[in-house]
C-alpha cells in the first residue's frame, strides 16, 4: 500500500483540522458528494489569503465506502497511517484487491481514495473524483 497525496487547487491538504464537511449525499447514480470547508491555514497554496475555502467533492460510481471515527481508525490501522495528506489515493490497496466485485465490473477502473476529515476517516472505492474549491 502506498499513499499518494492528491493535488487540489489549494495544493496538498494536510492535517486533521484541514477538511471539515457539513453534509454527505449519495445519489441514484452511485455518486457520493461531500460539501464543507477547507482550513486555509493547512494548505500549500493560497495560504492565509482566506480563513476557509468552501468545497464540493464528488466521488463517481462509488462501489464501496467505509467510515470510522478518526482516533478509532488510527488505532485500527496502526500509528502513523494518517500522516501526510488529508486526501490521498491508495495505490496497491489490499481492500480493493480483496473486494469481491460483480463479474460485469472492471476492477481496473476503480481506485481507493482516503479522505481524512476533522472527526471521521472515509475509505472510498470509486471510479473517479472531482473536487471544486471556491478559491
Amino acid at each position: 500500500m502506498k499513499k499518494i497525496p492528491i493535488e487540489t487547487d489549494l495544493g496538498v491538504l494536510r492535517g486533521r483540522d484541514c477538511i471539515y464537511f457539513s453534509k454527505a449525499e449519495q445519489d441514484e447514480m452511485d455518486n457520493l458528494t461531500f460539501t464543507g470547508d477547507i482550513n486555509g491555514a493547512l494548505v500549500d497554496k493560497h495560504r492565509n489569503e482566506k480563513d476557509w475555502f468552501p468545497y464540493q467533492l464528488t466521488f463517481r460510481r462509488v462501489l464501496a465506502c467505509f467510515s470510522c471515527e478518526l482516533d478509532t481508525y488510527e488505532n485500527l490501522a496502526g500509528s502513523g497511517c494518517l500522516d501526510g495528506s488529508s486526501f490521498a489515493l491508495i495505490e496497491d490497496s489490499a481492500w480493493l484487491r480483496s473486494l469481491p466485485m460483480r463479474s460485469d465490473f472492471d476492477k481496473s477502473q476503480y481506485k481507493h481514495f482516503r479522505l481524512l476529515t476533522y472527526d471521521v476517516v472515509y475509505d472510498i472505492i470509486a471510479v473517479s473524483h472531482q473536487m471544486d474549491i471556491r478559491v
